[in-house]
């Protein structure tokens, strides 16, 4: 594979002398709106916001079916410019709110006629003209191009896209423009869906789009056009499972297609996004609009809607669409499953098979950069330029850093499962895979078995009967009772498991044999893996599930086995990845080297914040020093008043006894004082603090971690605002804290602030890309102190470059997977003087490859990706 010095993103820049001059609109929700608004949502009882706070998601989701006009719409009802348009429109805005009134705000009092109260005062549109290409810069130099460009810009381009088409790969795609969106995000989808059908016989519908947004970088005075090239995938067969996210029930996303446009005849052709929610799976599903989309779709009768319930059982009968019926696909998300259809000699009490979709995500650099270069014309009138492609940062940090272990650590491995033939997969992928030497022939199958080699492990073989399978679920026809039951047996579950498995002497890695949760769904049980996790901890275990090992395969089989045995080689590496991972649960992970140029003592530290499902938010303090292991502190809270740093072994059974839960919209001074506590500011040690954009960036936690605050080596602490510029005291500098370094990361999907960037092959007289493209792993040079680490294609993904998915005569190539490892985004935000920005982001890079439990590359380095995975410990 060559190695390419340059780079370049999917990304466009004004040129310094344009300007693109607009005539925006713009409408304040009216004041008589919120008078009678406001009242009526205090009113309501068991809100779940306070009294102020309307619930105003769903009102934009309604209002974004109305108009493609509307390029934008405030979170906030009292916002001056609410309301954003690239016309004013002169549909009825009130029916919509009326809508959402009467489901969202005020279900309490149907007695109000809302369409007459809100329809009185009509919104009052105000000219707001702007040059997009012109902006202005902040204090510390990104550019700042307002919101008015945010959101009026990505809906200018994905028009001129819409109106003008592209030419790829000698096809005229003819796009439709994408829904609105309250972000400001826009959307152009390349044609019509294409049906795909791959051989197992399942069958859906894809289609390429381009999502425009703008983005800045820390320090940088352009805006940044990202021009991201995606797949939408539709279902066309009946649906079988829509996964749940949370504790809220399924729903569908569902895009909507009208010819002759949903409002107004002259509309051009658009998509417009709603949403269904999803009772239940399989045979006994319903589909049903989501409450304000379903009172909306009856108040506008220029159409006739279809039902969702179709878009579950008949899919493909809703794909044309006609002056008075609207198109409508249902968008496909990871997980779902169809059912294939029957065979006709099957037979009809069967269970269905089942699939999911036949496209696969993701597509070749070679497509992305011919998206890319196609717009290039088009955008071009305009002002956009495709931006200057990066360089490869130089550095003496390795980007591969061995990963050393303490040495003669030994652990206690306890493998729950009745299988002879699992205890036989773990067995071989000890020996074989982890390289490790039985070292005594147990007297008994139960007893325990030492192994040793790079370190010394026990396994101790336990038979859990049917404490690992599926807690029952009650089928009474009361909810309330349905609940008590089901919580009455999954604690006598809880009960049996601490009685049969009490606390051992010393810490323990669980490997349990235990089915996925789509088998305790397909069977109607409870899934006891959430019971398993709250439970053991407290029992001194630490647990990891491992799928079932299927029987031996049948004589003949093409599948690969493990020389000398019938074990199939990808259920060994499936155990071996198992027990490294329960072993790092126990204190199996690799020790951190300090940062080039660092000679004394060394801690790395960061503050990861995760979400408990009961609606709380647990702060934790994780620190890594060379030579010691890795420890953990949690916030004090009125039920916890102090917190000890404790080893990051024992963070699982704190997790599981509720400690460290906040409610950080009441908590945000506390937190903005633990991440000061976090940076050790009395202390001269070197030390690196590594911050999450994404979460610690808000402007009552850490506001200048924020693009628009963050100058280098001009430090403000957490919890210093900037709403009052001449209030800001002045910034600290390195020889105030020696020692101290903060590094801001952003992941790729925070946003998708962090573009794909590719390999291309650069010309070093003429200063300019030449043709060619591939992928590119390592450290690429943004600016003086931003870079973008990406991470090398995985082995299990290794699609040949030469397919393209953007060739309408192979729709099979669709079928193929592809994965381009998107890039972190590494800000060396505050480092000491002599400190080389790019050794300290490579330093960041490395530890994303740097582990013991797994070969393949993290998203986050070490401290942040094992903070990440006690996740699931808050179940």
């Amino acid at each position: 594979m060559p190695a390419y010095r340059h780079q370049q993103a999917a990304v466009f820049v004004f040129d310094e002398h344009a300007h693109l001059p607009v005539q925006g609109y713009t409408a304040a929700c009216p004041a008589a709106w919120l008078k009678h608004l406001e009242p009526a949502w205090a009113s309501l009882p068991r809100r779940r916001k306070e009294p102020g706070n309307l619930p105003t998601s769903s009102l934009n989701q309604i209002t974004q079916l109305l108009d493609p006009r509307i390029s934008s719409i405030h979170w906030n009802l009292r916002e001056p410019q609410y309301i954003r348009a690239t016309a004013p429109v002169d549909m009825p805005l009130h029916l919509a709110v009326a809508a959402w009134a009467a489901t969202d705000v005020a279900p309490h009092l149907p007695e109000k006629d809302w369409t007459e109260i809100l329809g009185e005062h009509p919104l009052v549109w105000e000219p707001h003209g702007i040059d997009l290409a012109q902006h202005q810069l902040h204090p510390n130099g990104t550019a700042d191009p307002g919101n008015a460009v945010f959101s009026l810009l990505p809906s200018l381009l994905a028009e001129r896209v819409a109106a003008s088409g592209l030419h790829l790969r000698g096809h005229d795609y003819k796009a439709w423009l994408g829904p609105t969106r309250s972000d400001g995000r826009r959307a152009v989808y390349l044609g019509p869906p294409t049906p795909l059908t791959d051989r197992d016989g399942a069958t859906g519908l894809y289609t390429p789009y381009i999502d425009f947004h703008l983005e800045t970088i820390p320090g940088e005075a352009q805006v940044r056009v990202h021009a991201d090239l995606h797949m939408a995938r539709f279902a066309a067969l009946p649906s079988s499972y829509v996964p749940r996210r949370g504790t809220n029930p399924a729903t569908i996303t569902v895009l909507l297609h009208a010819d002759s446009g949903f409002v107004t005849s002259v509309e051009r052709r658009m998509l417009v996004q709603a949403s269904a929610t999803v009772h239940r799976n399989g045979d006994e599903a319903r589909w049903t609009w989501s409450p304000g989309v379903s009172k909306l779709l009856a108040l506008l009768t220029r159409h006739r809607y279809p039902d969702p319930d179709i878009l579950r059982t008949a899919p493909e009968t809703l794909f044309e669409n006609s002056d008075r019926t609207v198109a409508a696909f249902a968008v496909h998300s990871s997980g779902m499953k169809y059912y294939l259809p029957a065979a006709p000699e099957a037979d009809p009490n069967a269970r269905r098979r089942t699939a999911g979709h036949p496209a696969e995500p993701g597509y070749q650099p070679i497509d992305h950069l011919e998206v890319f270069d196609a717009l290039a014309p088009v955008l071009a009138p305009l002002g956009l330029l495709p931006a200057t492609p990066t360089t490869k940062a130089k550095t003496k940090t390795k980007a591969l850093q061995p990963a050393n272990t303490a040495p003669e650590r030994h652990y206690q491995l306890e493998h729950w499962t009745a299988s002879p033939r699992t205890r036989e997969t773990l067995h071989l992928a000890l020996t074989h895979k982890l390289g490790l030497t039985k070292l005594d022939t147990a007297a008994a199958s139960d007893s325990p078995t030492t192994y040793n080699g790079p370190f010394a492990l026990t396994v101790h073989h336990r038979d859990p009967g049917d404490l690992v399978g599926g807690i029952p679920r009650s089928n009474h026809d009361e909810p309330a009772v349905r609940r008590t039951e089901d919580e009455r047996a999954t604690a006598e579950r809880g009960r049996r498991i601490s009685e049969e498995f009490p606390r051992a002497a010393g810490l323990r890695a669980t490997l349990i044999e235990l089915e996925d949760d789509g088998f305790f769904l397909r069977t109607r049980q409870g899934d006891p893996k959430p019971l398993l996790k709250r439970t053991l901890p407290s029992l001194g275990r630490r647990v990891q599930c491992m799928r079932p090992v299927p029987p031996a395969p049948e004589p003949g089989s093409k599948q690969k086995l493990l020389a000398g045995t019938d074990h199939r080689v990808s259920d060994v590496e499936r155990a071996a990845s198992s027990v490294l991972d329960a072993l790092r649960q126990v204190g199996h992970v690799a020790d951190i080297p300090a940062p080039l140029g660092v000679t004394g003592p060394f801690e790395l530290s960061t503050v990861w914040m995760s979400n408990a499902p009961d609606g709380q938010a647990v702060p934790m303090l994780i620190r890594m020093r060379p030579g010691h292991e890795p420890t953990a502190q949690l916030m004090p809270t009125p039920r916890q008043r102090v917190e000890p740093e404790i080893a990051f072994t024992e963070l699982p059974e704190a997790l599981t006894a509720g400690r460290g839960r906040i409610r950080l919209a009441k908590n945000y001074r506390a937190v903005a004082d633990f991440l000061i506590q976090a940076l050790a500011l009395d202390s001269t040690t070197d030390r690196l603090f590594l911050a999450r954009a994404a979460v610690l960036r808000r402007r009552e936690l850490w506001p200048w971690l924020q693009d628009s605050y963050l100058t280098p080596n001009a430090l403000h602490l957490p919890g210093a605002g900037f709403d009052k510029p001449d209030a800001v005291p002045a910034p600290r500098k390195p020889g105030d804290h020696p020692g101290l370094r903060i590094i801001r990361v952003r992941e790729a999907n925070d946003r998708d602030a962090v573009p794909h960037l590719f390999g291309v092959p650069w010309d070093e007289e003429r200063l300019e890309r030449t043709p060619g493209s591939g992928r590119y792993s390592g450290l690429a040079r943004v600016s003086d102190t931003v870079f973008y680490g990406i991470n090398p294609r995985s082995d299990q993904n290794q699609t040949p470059l030469g397919i393209t998915k953007l060739d309408p005569t192979q729709p099979q190539n669709a079928t193929w997977s592809v994965s381009n490892p998107r890039p972190l985004e590494i800000a060396t935000a505050f480092l000491q003087d002599g400190d080389d920005p790019a050794e300290f982001a490579m330093y960041v890079q490395a530890q994303r490859r740097s582990y013991t439990h797994t070969a393949h590359d993290t998203q986050w380095p070490a401290a942040m990706h094992l903070a990440e995975l006690m996740d699931e410990y808050l179940v």
